[in-house]
Order: C-alpha cells, then structure tokens, then sequence
C-alpha cells in the first residue's frame, strides 16, 4: 500500500500509511536530524516531493522494492529491503510497522544509502 501510493504519489493513502506519532531519517544532508509525528512527516514530504501536493500532477515513480525481508512479532513487522541496481549505488530501506486495528502503518521509516566511491 505505501510503495503503490509512493509511486502513483496518492497523497491520501501515503499519509495514512504512518502512525500519528511515526519518525523518520532520511538519507539526505539537509534532512539529517530525525522527522518525528505527523505533522513533521507531512511538511517534510510535501517539501521533497512537491508532486504530492499538486492535484494536477501526472508523473509516476517506479520505486520497485528488491530483496524484501520481513520478520514479524506478534502486533510489531520489520521490513527491510533495497532500491537500486545495486552496482555503483545502493539505497537500503528499514520499516518498523505496527498493527493498528487491521492495518498495518509505519512506525519508523529508515533510509540509508551506499555508494561505491571507486567508480
């Protein structure tokens, strides 16, 4: 639901796949201290992809999950997985996801990423 909703850039479903008191890192500079609650998470989503905020926007991403892992605990799922090729870059993704009634929303999104600095 988060990945459908992060490319097709559905505002509605994407801020409703968070908790209201969910957190962030994101892997950029300017963005480097964590993002707490919902408010936060919107403004800061709103700044990086402005797509989201524009009704009239016909662009999609292609943002394609690789190598998911999910370990699940009871009410509490980790979800890691990669973005990428994996070659000369590599972008890492951890989801700390909780149950809330029967939906699954994120609690903590960390993003991490690699590059190969030799080529």
């Amino acid at each position: 639901n988060f990945v459908t909703a992060f490319n097709s850039f559905n505002w509605s479903a994407f801020k409703e796949s968070f908790t209201d008191d969910a957190t962030i890192f994101y892997p950029f500079w300017n963005q480097a201290r964590r993002i707490q609650g919902r408010q936060e998470i919107e403004t800061s989503w709103l700044t990086i992809f402005p797509e989201f905020g524009d009704v009239s926007n016909t662009r999609k991403l292609q943002i394609s999950p690789k190598d998911i892992y999910i370990q699940l605990y009871q009410q509490t799922a980790i979800v890691t997985f990669h973005l990428g090729d994996g070659i000369s870059a590599l972008s890492r993704r951890t989801l700390v996801m909780v149950k809330e009634k029967r939906n699954w929303k994120i609690a903590h999104l960390h993003a991490s990423s690699v590059s190969d600095d030799k080529k």
